[in-house]
């Protein structure tokens, strides 16, 4: 096989895996959006956003990689984002994380220092085998590519819209004589410290992904706002028996509230929980 062969096979195999590497990340965004807010750096809303863009900007580079366009640029972008990411896994690693880093979303679990030597080894192939190419001469070229790449850059956004765009604050509805029956006096939600003091409640089922999607958020939450933890309960069927948690919950879940004393302040499904009054409502 030529040379000339060999780079063109090579940066077509570099290409597949930031193409699997983002649409991985796609399927599995909601941990990958958390796993950025995790480090404490950016907000929940903030990190809905810069994940879409990783996703968009390796879709991207993807097909630069694939039809040989811009590949002064494809080289650029794909070693300052396998850098960028480089570090990020270093300051994980030193901080003593071994969690997965969500390269490939959940399709593949890394740990910091597995996607690390991953990264050395595409750094290194990028740097060997992706060719310091021209731009493309006719204008055509030009418009097509710039219209290809500002689709997929859009692609993250419409296939998985971010919680702060399509999901607004509002109320969600819940049984109000049930929860008042649930927290009054000796009722099994005021037997387990609900009705007295501010709490986020969270009503979940086991087997429930997105209850678990909201056991990770409020975690991240409490963590990063240092809210004390016994002011987040988590209620299940098995605490207070199927009935009254269908009644309470209208069989939706999860369902998150805030409430200061017996009070419903705040409702919220997964989508709509709101950093910021959460963060206020419990650290007061």
């Amino acid at each position: 096989m030529e040379k000339p062969a060999v780079r063109i096979v090579l940066r077509v195999l570099i290409g597949a895996v930031f193409c699997v590497s983002a649409l991985s990340k796609l399927v599995a965004i909601d941990h990958f959006e958390l796993y950025i807010y995790s480090y404490g750096f950016l907000s929940l809303s903030a990190s809905f956003m810069v994940a879409r863009l990783c996703i968009g900007v390796e879709l991207v580079v993807a097909l630069m990689m694939w039809v040989g366009w811009y590949q002064r640029l494809a080289k650029l972008f794909s070693l300052l984002m396998l850098v960028f990411f480089s570090l990020v896994l270093c300051y994980a690693a030193l901080a003593g994380r071994d969690d997965s880093c969500q390269c490939f979303g959940q399709l593949v679990e890394m740990n910091p220092g597995e996607s690390l030597l991953k990264n050395a080894l595409l750094i290194v192939l990028v740097l060997l085998f992706v060719p310091k190419g021209e731009r493309p001469e006719r204008k055509g070229w030009k418009i097509a590519s710039v219209v290809l790449a500002v689709l997929l850059l859009a692609v993250p956004f419409v296939v998985s819209v971010p919680d702060n765009w399509g999901f607004g604050s509002h109320r969600e509805p819940f049984g109000e004589e049930a929860l008042s029956t649930a927290v009054g006096e000796g009722g099994p939600l005021e037997a387990m410290g609900i009705g007295h003091e501010r709490r986020m409640v969270a009503f979940v089922t086991p087997k429930c992904p997105y209850c678990k999607l909201a056991r990770e958020k409020l975690g991240s939450m409490a963590k990063r706002h240092a809210i004390e933890t016994e002011k987040i309960v988590y209620v299940q069927p098995a605490d207070i028996g199927d009935s009254l948690f269908i009644a309470i919950t209208y069989g939706a879940r999860p369902l998150m509230m805030l409430m200061d004393g017996s009070e419903v302040v705040e409702t919220y499904h997964l989508r709509n929980v709101n950093e910021k009054e959460v963060a206020e409502f419990l650290g007061k």
